[in-house]
């Protein structure tokens, strides 16, 4: 091994180890002071007065921090910081200590995606080239050391990241990572690798802001100013961190928009993007298992179109009874698809609940209506966008005056949904860039439809206003009859086995098919 440095300060600074990459080192004071506070190192006046406007705490913790997230403005070498501390205990974090034979201590660079991955992996990779003689491999992904550790880049995705005895985890940019498995991808990530720490193991994430939701908005207002806590969160704007950036430039992106730099540069949380539905108001309406048409209910559908090449396209049923909304079928055809199999199926779906009219999305204008009317459904365009949909659709979950399918991707489209305020205080409601809300747009429109046609109707008035499902007539070579018939077989035989069990009769006769 390279002679030890005494501490990740001296590596950064001295010429005889990561020195040469560092210059001059004097643009990188704040960082080294926010090293000295993790390492629990002596500070001077000044760092002290820095920690306090950096943290909101007075005292750092004489032990240091094993769990840190730094909120940073952009172009403040928060990338590179990040590489080098995983550089640093990778050459003198003695895992092996704690390693079976055999076995290889990983610290893991997790970005939104490889490509960004890869700029901490060449980073790292430039200051481990520094001692040659250290290094046992390098891949595209991975670098093995001598010593037994190896730094491996990842994407945000938790279940390949099990199994590895875990020396460090580095979480670049968090606040942006996709939200097409996860609602908080960062928060399941970091759930899913703290059991695999090694002793002394720690997690370093860090990323310009967003807005006031997800993982970094919520330790934030955990830990921020919590002296007490063993979780660090550090934050500081672009200048403070990189003193070299222009002066110029920066004041040049402040008067062209003051809002968004606020965030992008001074490592504010946007005031005007906030999660639209939190956990609380979900879990309580998503009761409910997909139910086949009933006689004499009457039903509205809503569709979310889509040309089969990116989006799914999807339709939601619903119907009203005593004042409740419930969801009763959901159908779904995931991208890529043909449109014409599409409209085929939720064609028959509809028909088989008795719905001979539905409303869609705006979305692909006349060949909808085109094709649906081909099939014997007339379809009309929604009067409200979907961000209004989302907005009434809001009022009845507060309210819970809807229940709604359980379905794991729909929960999350839900959950992913992000209220912006626009100019003249309206709020657009959509879901985060990259991710989708197909499930959720149908789900909001069937809901919203049912409350403005006829939530207030009574019995007669429906019988009277509505098409009638009569699903004793659905033809019998069709996929909705036999889903149908198996539906009231499972129901016969739970009627039975109810009796049963309700008479304690160990003789019963009666054959469950």
């Amino acid at each position: 091994m390279p002679i030890r440095p005494a501490s990740i300060v001296e590596a950064i600074t001295s010429p005889a180890f990561f020195g040469p990459a560092f210059k001059p080192v004097d643009s990188w004071s704040a960082w080294l002071t926010l090293w000295k506070i993790v390492y629990a190192l002596p500070l001077s006046k000044e760092e002290a007065g820095l920690f306090l406007q950096c943290t909101g705490r007075t005292e750092p913790l004489v032990s240091g921090y094993r769990e840190i997230y730094t909120i940073a403005g952009r172009r403040s070498g928060k990338t590179r910081m990040a590489a080098t501390l995983a550089a640093y205990e990778a050459l003198w974090g003695d895992w092996a200590a704690h390693l079976a034979s055999g076995e290889r201590a990983y610290l893991f660079l997790f970005a939104v995606d490889r490509t960004q991955a890869q700029v901490a992996f060449n980073y790292v990779k430039g200051l481990l080239e520094l001692f040659p003689d250290e290094i046992e491999k390098i891949t595209n992904d991975e670098i093995q050391l001598r010593n037994r550790t190896s730094i491996m880049i990842k994407t945000s995705n938790y279940a390949s990241s099990r199994g590895f005895s875990t020396a460090g985890v580095f979480l670049d940019e968090l606040a942006f990572y996709p939200t097409d498995q996860y609602a908080s991808p960062a928060s399941e990530l970091i759930t899913a690798l703290m059991p695999s720490l090694l002793p002394g193991g720690f997690i370093f994430g860090a990323s310009t802001p967003y807005g006031r939701m997800g993982f970094l908005w919520d330790v934030f207002e955990e830990y921020w100013g919590q002296s007490e806590s063993d979780v660090l969160i550090w934050r500081a704007g672009t200048r403070t961190l990189n003193p070299t950036f222009s002066e110029s430039i920066f004041s040049r992106l402040f008067k062209r928009n003051r809002a968004h730099m606020a965030t992008e540069m001074e490592a504010e949380f946007r005031s005007d993007v906030e999660s639209f539905m939190p956990e609380s108001l979900l879990t309580p309406i998503m009761t409910l298992s997909p139910a086949l048409p009933l006689s004499g209910r009457a039903y509205l559908a809503f569709i979310d179109p889509s040309g089969g090449r990116v989006d799914s396209m999807t339709l939601a049923i619903a119907h009203a009874e005593e004042g409740m909304i419930q969801v009763d079928r959901l159908e779904e055809f995931i991208a890529p698809f043909s449109p014409d199999d599409a409209v085929s199926r939720f064609s028959e779906v509809m028909k088989s609940y008795g719905i001979k009219r539905a409303t869609s999305d705006r979305f692909g204008g006349e060949w909808v209506a085109e094709n649906f009317r081909q099939r014997g459904i007339v379809v009309d365009p929604s009067p409200l966008t979907a961000s209004e949909l989302y907005q009434e659709f809001a009022v009845q979950v507060q309210g819970l005056q809807c229940r709604l399918i359980r379905n794991d991707k729909l929960h999350l489209q839900l959950r992913s949904l992000i209220r912006s305020t626009r100019s003249g205080g309206r709020d657009l409601v959509s879901h985060p860039v990259g991710g989708h809300d197909d499930l959720a747009n149908a789900v909001a429109g069937a809901c919203v439809m049912v409350k403005r046609h006829y939530v207030k109707w009574s019995p007669r008035e429906q019988a009277a206003r509505m098409p009638q499902s009569t699903g004793h007539q659905i033809p019998r070579d069709t996929a909705i009859y036999r889903e149908r018939a198996a539906y009231e077989l499972r129901r016969e035989n739970e009627v039975i086995m109810d009796e049963f069990m309700r008479s304690g009769d160990i003789k019963c006769n009666r054959i469950v098919r």
